[in-house]
């Protein structure tokens, strides 16, 4: 009985941190969504800039004062969103490679049961096999029609003919 609530006990501790590392990893998307989010607001708000600096210098020919500021902002908010989607290929190469990890450990724990379970059938074949040799060597062959009976039957209750 200790047996099985140890088992329970560690299947529990399994299951919390699975999820514990699921809700962590949910935390960090959504924290990556956020700043993802917050990043393209900034850039949308400095390429508005942008235009209205583009125009007023074609429409009043006036020089655009700020312009290689908000083109450098520019710059960094895609190299902050580059970096966002980087982080996420990385994140999503370590989860394919754990997946894979514990792919690896469940095929070699079915590989490991596949051969207890071979190695339990082929010991159950031995011992049919055993069994019907041992029951074969107490029966007794009917000459005539080749029914078998027990050792001591004196006449074939299929054909009639003598046993002995």
């Amino acid at each position: 009985m200790s047996d099985f609530f140890d088992k329970l006990t560690s299947k529990g501790k399994e299951l919390f941190s699975a999820a514990k590392d699921t809700a962590n990893d949910l935390i960090e998307k959504g924290k990556d969504k956020a700043e993802e989010m917050r990043l393209n607001h900034d850039l949308n708000e400095t390429y508005a800039k942008l235009g209205e600096l583009f125009f007023e210098r074609e429409v009043n020919g006036a020089e655009a004062e700020g312009l290689d500021a908000l083109l450098e902002k520019a710059k960094e908010i895609k190299g902050g969103l580059a970096d966002l989607v980087k982080k996420a290929e990385e994140a999503a190469a370590a989860a394919a490679a754990k997946a894979a990890e514990k792919a690896e450990k469940a095929a070699s724990v079915v590989e490991e049961k596949v051969e207890e379970a071979v190695e339990n059938v082929e010991e159950a074949v031995d011992t049919v096999e055993e069994t019907v040799e041992e029951v074969e060597e107490e029966m007794v062959t009917c000459p005539v029609c080749g029914a078998k009976f027990p050792k001591g039957t004196e006449k074939c209750p299929i054909c009639g003919a003598s046993l002995l």
